[in-house]
């Protein structure tokens, strides 16, 4: 019998994959973790043969867990779940390192289940390096991505968190990144703001508007296969273009 641990922030996630994965025998879930730390705490106490791990986590993302579990005394098989086409393509592609992609769905764990099951069988000094070289890869494209960004308010330069700028957008000519601590000035144009941040959480949505997917709260379909995006901490609606909604789809995974 495989023993995995789920980890997810996400309640509803969780949920979705300990029923599907009902459907495979030999798969005991023992415990689930909804966060880093806690994930690392019982990956030491239950020693789990399989991790399925969650990429994006406050605190702790999942490269940040998978990088402390390769240098610790108990090294799972792991397997990321994320809901990012990005990630997927590129690093999970390059480096052979098993993954399984939001909104996860029987079919899609079909597909993905085979094939992680025989790479959990396989040589596990292989699927280290691999995953060493994944977190390396993911590490290194990570260290163009600030932390935080600074911008004017009476003034007065303000250092902004990243995680939390809700919007960017353009008014008087001037680039405006609203935020949890209101509105600030920066000196560059949204296309350059978009260059500075991570893609993965960060979408250019409207020429005039640069979002933070995390941060969404509800999509609305609009007209012409477009769609209006409602942001956590802000009253209003930002809309996607059509020439983005393509891309808007893959990204948020909207069938």
């Amino acid at each position: 019998m495989i023993r995995a641990l789920i980890v997810d922030d996400e309640a509803p996630a969780r949920e979705e994959l300990k029923y599907i994965l009902e459907n495979y025998e030999g798969i005991d879930i023992i415990a689930e973790a909804d966060h880093g730390e806690e994930a690392l705490e019982l990956n030491e106490k239950l020693k789990p043969d399989l991790l399925f791990l969650d990429i994006k986590m406050p605190k702790i993302n999942g490269i940040d867990v998978a990088k402390k579990i390769v240098e610790g005394n108990h090294k799972p098989y792991i397997v990321f779940v994320t809901a990012y086409e990005e990630y997927a393509i590129k690093a999970f592609e390059v480096n052979a390192v098993d993954y399984i992609l939001k909104p996860i769905s029987e079919e899609r764990m079909e597909k993905g289940m085979e094939k992680i099951m025989d790479n959990f069988n396989g040589e596990r000094e292989a699927f280290y390096n691999k995953l060493n070289s994944f977190i390396d890869n993911i590490k290194e494209k990570g260290e163009n991505n600030p932390s935080r960004i600074c911008a004017y308010k009476n003034g007065k330069l303000i250092p902004i968190d990243i995680r939390e700028i809700i919007y960017a957008t353009v008014e008087d000519k001037n680039t405006v990144i609203v935020s949890a601590k209101g509105k600030f000035i920066i000196n560059c144009t949204l296309s350059q703001l978009s260059q500075k941040l991570d893609k993965a959480s960060f979408f250019r949505s409207h020429k005039s508007f640069l979002i933070n997917l995390d941060l969404i709260e509800f999509i609305e379909p609009w007209f012409n296969s477009t769609f209006n995006v409602t942001l956590k901490g802000v009253d209003v609606k930002i809309p996607v273009s059509r020439s983005q909604s393509k891309e808007f789809r893959e990204l948020m995974n909207i069938v």
